[in-house]
């Protein structure tokens, strides 16, 4: 069992390439997002509607528009996006009819929500980690 979706996932590997583009420079265009990520055109192009109703990214039109961030990007939190995505974050889908477990999984999801209640920038120490591990294997 997952408790995240492939499509909150995908979303979050798009914005982080859009948050690593440089502010002031073009829109980064749908292809070159999906280059760069894997992920099918047809399927960013859903994520990133989502996200674009929910004013995380803005999009311009025409062969020079694409795609970015809102203006205030350190205020994205990576919860934000998940739940634009996924809706409530929660390690069950069911109710459970257990006043105990009921209690106990609600203290699960808060404790949840609390590991993704972070900015975007938090993602830079891994892409760091990975780059400092690639120098070093080589």
């Amino acid at each position: 069992m997952s408790l995240l979706t492939k499509k909150s996932i995908y979303g979050l590997i798009a914005i982080y390439e859009l948050y690593k583009h440089k502010e002031g420079q073009k829109p980064i265009q749908l292809r070159d997002i999906s280059t760069k990520t894997g992920i099918s055109q047809s399927y960013l192009e859903q994520i990133l509607s989502g996200l674009k109703n929910a004013n995380i990214v803005t999009s311009t039109r025409g062969a020079k528009g694409g795609y970015r961030l809102k203006e205030n990007h350190e205020d994205i939190l990576i919860k934000d996006i998940i739940m634009v995505l996924d809706g409530k974050i929660s390690c069950i889908k069911d109710d459970i009819q257990n006043p105990l477990f009921d209690l106990f999984f609600h203290d699960c999801d808060k404790q949840i929500v609390q590991i993704f209640d972070k900015p975007l920038s938090c993602l830079e120490i891994f892409e760091q980690k990975i780059t400092n591990h690639i120098d070093y294997s080589i």
